[in-house]
């Protein structure tokens, strides 16, 4: 055996027995209440939390008790309320990006809206004029049956156009309709977060 050989297998023993001679210790409460330390841990008192120390009665690790049912149940309510409150912070953010003021807010609302209004009088306006189409050509068909005519097909699939397209147009005027209300209420709760904002920074500057 070389004595380079001898050096380190003389290293490796004495990290060896270095290693083996380090003992941790474990420090925690017993029934009464009272701080116990033993070289081995009672799976039984794990959950109350302990303290790992080195043969030198230095704590290298502290474990904390477990947390009861109650206790969980409250931190998951509190984890969940600040995802809560950092989404909303977002959503100011972005609010505040869009919009400077509650005016702002009410004036794009008051522009989608009357955007709607337009289309609803345009289609209004079609459904007059379908509607007279439909008169016309139900006129000239109740005429021909006075008279003992047939009425011809043409006429009559040209009364089923017109009513289907009055129905098709009453039908999105009532979509608009509804999606007038959607704006209304999705925009006022912009406005009155808006309107807390501006007092919050209000009261801020006040301060």
């Amino acid at each position: 055996m070389t004595r380079s050989t001898q050096i380190v297998l003389g290293m490796i023993g004495i990290l060896l027995s270095q290693s083996v001679m380090a003992v941790n210790f474990y420090r925690y409460e017993n029934d009464d209440g009272r701080k116990v330390m033993t070289q081995t841990l009672p799976p039984s008192v794990v959950h109350r939390g302990y303290e790992v120390l080195n043969e030198k009665g230095t704590v290298i690790k502290v474990v904390p008790r477990a947390l009861t049912p109650e206790e969980l149940e409250a931190l998951a309510e509190t984890e969940k309320q600040k995802k809560l409150d950092a989404e909303q912070q977002e959503r100011d953010k972005q609010l505040l990006a869009i919009f400077s003021s509650p005016k702002d807010a009410e004036r794009a609302m008051g522009r989608k809206l009357e955007a709607i209004d337009v289309y609803i009088n345009v289609t209004r306006g079609n459904i007059s004029k379908l509607q007279g189409e439909f008169n016309s050509a139900q006129a000239q068909a109740a005429q021909r049956e006075r008279s003992g005519q047939e009425v011809p097909d043409y006429l009559v699939s040209k009364m089923d156009s017109f009513s289907r397209q009055i129905r098709l147009a009453e039908e999105s005027i009532a979509e608009k309709e509804q999606e007038k209300e959607v704006i209304r209420v999705e925009y006022q709760k912009d406005i009155d977060r808006l309107k807390y904002l501006m007092e919050q920074r209000q009261g801020g500057a006040d301060r």
